[in-house]
């Protein structure tokens, strides 16, 4: 998932989330929260209305939170009359019985003796005395206990009309339906007539209208919590978020740092998951880093390339400086010696072919610092048979072959072509021929043994020094006369043998020593 569509559902989740809370709050806390609020209203407003009334001992000028549902009991601290007031009217209530006379004697000791309340006790006030003495008449009669005096108060403006409506349901149902304020409180009343075959049926409902002013201080003072809940959420959801999209970042930005400080080039590839524009980041620097390693290789296998080629340069610069002296030296003498004839010199006949093979000593030690130059950059790989080769080598060699009587045997069957440059290995069967026909004594033998992509030629009645064994492959390393040879012939070989990917190697035998050229399989193929 790519990060568009994470934001994207991360910040749909969050609303879910946060829209959840809201509604949550408006179903399971509002509710509650708006009962407590309302009952601290309504004792603020029982306490003022109180608190006015004690004061002025009217009704006018307070405000009553449900004036047609509140009144006030007043009893004079004396006499027998008590009062019932509102905002509507004023009750003048006579008490005639003397048992509720005795009970209101009662409440007005008890009212003015506070500490002795904790006293009191059920016989004081006889409820059940009570309620019989007010129900012993269904009807208000001459001698019932107590006496009622009406008298209305005038509040003609106290209630405004907003709107009215009527609803016809049926042919035989309709409501009438008034809203009215008094300024503090809104009122609905409702009136239903309906007829029938017999009677006309009228009811009546009067309720107050639940006013906006009511719920929106609840919402008011839920703000502060809703809003940090709010915040809070958001902003331990965007920390997550943030540290989703930022660690893998500061991940890849820590490795790019390690990389840059690392002392070698092994470079590790960064563990990637998901399938987003980061995870393509990581892989494209994974990427980068397996270039940048292979290019390392490349240049370190160039570098040590070009490190065995100066060190080349200078052992061939050392060989020819060195080896070329003796020939040349030899050369001048003979001629600085034929030209004032002096002694024996004077025989041109005899020393000229003399001069001609320190000339061509030389010119071989010159050859062969030319070649080595030119084949590391010019190879030319074509088929090439191993047998024929290895016969048109010894071919050379026939002199001295017979001049020494050495015997000449050849085993096994090599491959029919391989794909090499003929004359680099040329070379190197020709160094081998060379030193196993040199250092075999007279009336000696020599194997040459033809395997699968493998040369061995083996040379009895001689042996390596086992001290000069692991240094045969060094530059100026020989065990003959420095006259006669300059030590740089395996040395050669070893450094044609790289460039075609052969491995040469070298051991003693019983009573002999064995030659191996070894045709690695993946430099070399076979093309039956």
């Amino acid at each position: 998932m790519n990060l568009s569509k994470k934001t994207l559902l991360y910040s749909s989740i969050i609303s879910i989330i946060i829209v959840s809370l809201i509604v949550g709050y408006f179903i399971l806390m509002l509710p509650s929260l708006y009962v407590a609020y309302m009952q601290d209203r309504n004792y603020d407003s029982i306490v003022e209305l109180q608190k006015g009334y004690m004061k002025t001992g009217s009704y006018e000028n307070l405000d009553v939170k449900n004036p047609t549902g509140t009144i006030t009991v007043e009893i004079p601290t004396s006499g027998n009359t008590i009062y019932a007031v509102n905002s509507f009217m004023k009750i003048t209530i006579d008490v005639k019985s003397e048992k509720m006379q005795d009970m209101l004697e009662k409440l007005r000791y008890y009212a003015n003796h506070k500490d002795e309340l904790k006293d009191i006790s059920e016989d004081d006030f006889d409820i059940a005395e009570l309620k019989d003495e007010l129900l012993k008449n269904n009807e208000l009669s001459a001698d019932y206990p107590l006496k009622f005096t009406f008298e209305l108060h005038k509040n003609e403006n106290m209630f405004e009309q907003l709107s009215s409506k009527t609803h016809l349901l049926t042919d035989d149902l309709m409501v009438f339906e008034s809203n009215v304020t008094d300024g503090h409180n809104y009122y609905t009343s409702y009136i239903a007539v309906g007829l029938t075959k017999h009677t006309i049926d009228i009811s009546l409902l009067s309720i107050m209208t639940p006013r906006i002013d009511e719920i929106r201080p609840v919402v008011f003072q839920s703000l502060p919590l809703i809003v940090a809940v709010a915040l809070l959420l958001v902003l331990v959801s965007s920390q997550v978020f943030s540290r989703l999209i930022i660690l893998p970042i500061i991940k890849l930005a820590n490795h790019a740092e390690f990389m840059k400080e690392a002392k070698n080039i092994k470079l590790e590839a960064i563990p990637i998951s998901g399938h987003d524009e980061i995870s393509s980041l990581g892989e494209s620097l994974n990427g980068l880093y397996k270039k940048i390693q292979e290019n390392y290789q490349e240049l370190e296998v160039k570098n040590n390339n070009l490190a065995e080629e100066n060190q080349r340069q200078e052992v061939f610069l050392r060989a020819s400086s060195h080896q070329l002296k003796t020939p040349i030296t030899a050369a001048l003498l003979l001629v600085q010696g034929m030209i004032g004839e002096v002694g024996k010199y004077k025989d041109v006949k005899e020393y000229l072919p003399q001069v001609k093979q320190q000339l061509l000593s030389m010119q071989k030690i010159v050859e062969d610092i030319l070649y080595l130059n030119h084949c590391s950059r010019n190879l030319e790989i074509e088929p090439i048979s191993l047998t024929e080769l290895t016969q048109e080598c010894l071919s050379s060699y026939q002199v001295q072959i017979e001049e020494k009587a050495l015997t000449m045997k050849a085993e096994g069957q090599a491959a029919p072509q391989l794909m090499t440059d003929r004359e680099l290995l040329r070379k190197i069967i020709d160094n081998l021929l060379s030193n196993a026909i040199y250092f075999t004594p007279e009336g000696g033998s020599i194997t040459i043994t033809y395997e699968e992509k493998r040369l061995c030629i083996i040379n009895y009645g001689v042996s390596i020094d086992e001290e000069l064994l692991p240094h045969v492959f060094d530059p100026f390393v020989t065990s003959v006369n420095r006259n006669k040879a300059h030590g740089l012939g395996l040395y050669v070989v070893s450094y044609y043998a790289k460039f075609l990917h052969c491995q040469v190697k070298l051991q003693n035998i019983d009573n002999g020593v064995m030659a191996e050229l070894i045709f690695l399989g993946d430099s070399f193929s076979d093309t039956k």
